[in-house]
C-alpha cells in the first residue's frame, strides 16, 4: 500500500498473520478422505481432480466447508472457506487476521500476455472459467465487493471484461468496479437470462459457447448518460445511493455530498467525527480520515475510544488478552488514515477511492489543512475542490472547520448558526449539510442541523468527554435506569 494511505490495521496492528502450511496440508489430506466433500465438488459444482488439485482444495470438517487457499507471489496469505450447506450462516468465512488478496495472481501475468483479462465474481466462477482454458482469469478478494491495492495491478492491461453474477448487485457491482478501473477499458460479459453465474454457465455449456459473450461484450462506457433511456438502464442496476446514519439526525446522504461540521473550540468535534466513522464502519462503508489536528496515531488511539467506550485508563489497566482481541476487531474494519499536502489532497482521494471505493472522506481539520496568509481565500477555494471532487468520485466528504469567536456578547451560550462559520460564505453556501454542536448541559451534546436538502431540527446525545462516545437519549435513559 502507497505510505500515503494506511488502513487502521496498520495504524494498530501492524502486519497480517499468516495461515501455517501445515494447516493447508491437512485441509488437503481431509478432503481425499471424505467422499461427501470430494462429491460436492466433482459433482454438484462440477471440477475435475486437475482442478481440484491445481488449486490445492481441501476440505475443513468442523465448519464442513470446502478451504480455498488464497497466495501472493506464491505464498500462502489466507484460506477462504466455501460451507457446502450454509442454512443460517454466511456463504463464506476466512481466517481472522490474515491478509485479503484477489484469487488466481496467475491469471494477472497470463492477462499481461494477452492484452486482456476475465474477471468473475467468486472463486468456484474462476475455477470454471479456468478448468474451459480461459486461464487470464481473477476474482476480486472476499467476494464482488472487496477493493484493495490489487486493482493498480490491472493498470497495464488494455482491455478487461467483467463477469459479474446475473442479477441486480451483481450488475451493480460490475459496473463499481468500472468505475473505479477506468469504464472505459472494461466491457461487460452478459450470460443471458437463464443463467447465474460462471460456474452455472460451465456446469450446462461449453468453452465454445462462452466465446460469442466474450466477443459480444458490451463496453461500461454505455452507462454514461446519453439520453434517457441511458439513465433508466443506470438506475436499475445502480445500488441505492441513500445512506442514513443514526449519528446524524435527519440527513439522508446522496452519493456526492459534502457537509461541513463545526461548533465551538471543545464541543467534541473531532469526537463525533470519530462517532461518524465508527458507524460508517459498522455498515461496512469504507471510509478515509485525514486527521491534520491530531495525527494518525493520536486519531486511531480515539477511534478505539469511541468505538469500544474506553477511557485512557481503561487501556492503561487492560488485560494484554482483551487488548489483542479490541486491536483484532477494529484492524479489519473499512476505515483508512492519510495525511497529503495539498498538492498530493486530490491524487490520494482518487486513488483511496479506486483502491478502497470509499464512500465517505473526513477532514479534520480544515483550519490545519490551509493555513497562512489568505487562509479564508483559500479555504473557500478548498471547500470547492471538494465539492468538485465529490462529484467526480460520487464520493461524500465532511469538512470539519471552526466557528468564529464572538466578541463582547453573553457568556449564556447560544445554539449557533451557520453565519458564525469562521471565512467565506461558501462554507454554508456550497455544502449540502451544515452540522453545528452546542452544549445545552454537561454531558450533552446537540447535533444541530443548520442546512440541509430535507428536515431541519437537533438531536441531544450523551457525551462522554472521558471516551468521547456520543449516545443516543435512548441509551441515555438504560444506562441511567440501570
Amino acid at each position: 500500500m502507497n505510505e500515503k494511505i494506511q488502513a487502521i490495521r496498520d495504524t494498530l496492528a501492524g502486519g497480517y498473520i499468516k495461515p501455517e502450511a501445515e494447516k493447508l496440508e491437512k485441509l488437503i489430506k481431509n478432503l481425499r478422505e471424505t467422499p461427501a466433500a470430494q462429491d460436492y465438488l466433482q459433482i454438484t459444482r462440477g471440477f475435475s481432480v486437475e482442478t481440484i488439485d491445481h488449486f490445492k482444495l481441501g476440505y475443513d470438517v468442523e465448519k464442513d466447508a470446502i478451504a480455498i487457499p488464497v497466495f501472493k507471489k506464491g505464498e500462502l496469505v489466507n484460506i477462504r472457506y466455501r460451507y457446502i450447506n450454509p442454512t443460517g450462516k454466511a456463504k463464506y468465512t476466512q481466517e481472522k487476521g490474515c491478509e485479503v488478496w484477489f484469487y488466481n495472481e496467475d491469471g494477472i501475468s497470463k492477462s499481461l500476455k494477452k492484452g486482456a483479462v476475465l474477471i468473475v465474481e467468486g472463486e468456484f466462477d474462476l475455477m470454471s472459467c479456468w478448468q474451459a482454458g480461459f486461464k487470464a482469469v481473477i476474482s476480486p478478494a472476499s467476494g464482488k465487493d472487496s477493493y484493495g491495492v490489487w486493482i493498480e495491478l490491472l493498470d497495464n492491461i488494455p482491455q478487461v471484461y467483467i463477469a459479474y453474477d446475473n442479477d441486480r448487485p451483481g450488475k451493480a457491482a460490475g459496473l463499481n468496479l468500472a468505475e473505479r478501473i477506468g469504464v472505459d477499458k472494461c466491457l461487460e460479459v452478459c450470460y443471458g437470462d437463464d443463467i447465474k453465474d460462471a460456474n452455472e454457465f460451465f456446469s450446462l455449456k461449453t468453452r465454445q459457447d462462452f466465446i460469442p459473450l466474450i466477443q459480444d461484450a458490451k463496453p461500461y462506457y454505455k452507462y454514461k448518460f446519453k439520453g434517457v433511456g441511458d439513465i433508466i438502464d443506470f438506475l436499475r442496476i445502480k445500488q441505492d445511493n441513500i445512506t442514513k446514519l443514526d449519528i446524524v439526525p435527519f440527513v439522508e446522504w446522496e452519493d456526492d455530498w459534502l457537509a461541513v461540521l463545526s461548533g465551538v473550540t471543545d464541543s467534541g468535534k473531532t469526537s463525533y467525527a470519530l462517532n461518524i466513522a465508527s458507524e460508517l464502519a459498522d455498515k461496512d462503508i469504507p471510509t478515509l480520515i485525514m486527521p491534520f489536528e491530531r495525527g494518525i496515531r493520536s486519531v486511531g488511539k480515539r477511534f478505539l475510544q469511541v468505538r469500544h467506550n474506553l477511557t485512557n485508563g481503561d487501556f492503561k489497566t487492560m488485560p494484554e488478552d482483551n487488548w489483542i482481541e479490541l486491536v483484532k476487531e477494529s484492524a479489519n474494519l473499512q476505515i483508512y488514515f492519510s495525511l497529503p499536502t495539498i498538492d498530493e489532497f486530490e491524487d490520494i482521494v482518487r486513488r483511496a477511492k479506486k483502491l478502497f471505493n470509499i464512500q465517505f472522506c473526513i477532514i479534520d481539520h480544515l483550519d490545519y489543512f490551509v493555513r497562512g496568509q489568505d487562509r479564508f481565500a483559500k479555504q473557500a477555494d478548498m471547500i470547492e475542490r471538494i465539492k468538485s471532487l465529490a462529484q467526480e468520485l460520487q464520493t461524500r466528504f465532511i469538512v470539519v472547520h471552526h466557528l468564529r469567536k464572538k466578541e463582547g456578547v453573553s457568556t449564556v451560550p447560544k445554539r449557533p448558526t451557520i453565519d458564525e462559520l469562521k471565512g467565506s460564505s461558501d462554507l454554508f453556501q456550497i455544502p449540502e449539510v451544515v452540522l453545528l454542536l452546542f452544549k445545552p448541559n454537561e454531558g450533552e451534546i446537540e447535533v444541530i442541523i443548520g442546512k440541509n436538502k430535507g428536515k431541519y431540527g437537533y438531536e441531544t446525545f450523551y457525551f462522554n468527554t472521558a471516551t468521547g462516545r456520543f449516545e443516543t437519549n435512548d441509551e441515555i435513559d438504560k444506562q441511567w435506569n440501570d
